[in-house]
């Protein structure tokens, strides 16, 4: 059974997440997955429609707010693959409190963010990891706060699995989902850190921490 969906897109053309869904789809098929007993759980977002592409269950929460239903659909069943799913506003800033503690709580749930660094679909103003001095519609100036660095924050709180990849390699996407792809011992958190600072001409990728909890 395929994990796509055929119907209508509320997408841009050229979006990345076109690719996204396509990466994920077959990641999901190749895992050997049933789309029922897996369960997508999104927020508000352009990166938040995914489920509505995909054959697979979804719920449709608040902004900001997925991982808190993510985390009581895996208790009450916990035979299901329970994916969360949204942009990096959705993620970082409206459900940045839910990230931190979700972390730490460490449920077995997937969070998947996609982090293009700004609010694609409210016109374009900076998200919590939008760069300093980038102009949007409504930092005209340009972002005066230092951004979030979402990895280092997730190793600051131990979390398990901790990894970086982009809609243009679809490959490369599908290893990473799958948790095999890893280029030095991902077991090393000061090289996890070190890694996770890295962000600028050259952003590294692929697996930057792993290690049961």
């Amino acid at each position: 059974m395929t994990f796509l969906r055929d119907t209508e897109f509320a997408w841009c053309p050229g979006c990345g997440n076109f690719a996204i869904r396509l990466a994920l789809a077959e990641t999901l098929k190749e895992l050997k997955l049933k789309p029922q007993k897996t369960l997508m759980v999104i927020g508000i977002g352009q990166a938040a429609k995914m489920p509505h592409y995909l054959n697979i269950n979804f719920f449709n929460g608040l902004h900001g707010r997925s991982l808190p239903v993510a985390f009581a659909a895996k208790a009450v069943h916990p035979d299901l693959t329970v994916i969360a799913e949204s942009g990096d506003g959705d993620m970082y800033g409206e459900g940045g409190n839910h990230l931190v503690h979700a972390i730490r709580r460490n449920f077995d749930v997937t969070i998947l963010v996609h982090n293009n660094q700004i609010y694609g679909l409210t016109k374009g103003q900076g998200s919590p990891t939008t760069e300093m001095g980038h102009k949007t519609s409504s930092q005209v100036k340009g972002v005066i706060n230092e951004p979030l660095n979402p990895l280092a924050l997730a190793l600051s709180l131990n979390a398990p699995f901790v990894a970086r990849t982009w809609s243009g390699a679809k490959d490369h996407f599908k290893r990473i989902v799958s948790e095999d792809d890893n280029s030095y011992d991902v077991t090393d958190k000061v090289i996890a850190f070190e890694k996770s600072l890295e962000f600028g001409e050259k952003i590294p990728m692929g697996i930057i921490y792993k290690k049961e909890r």
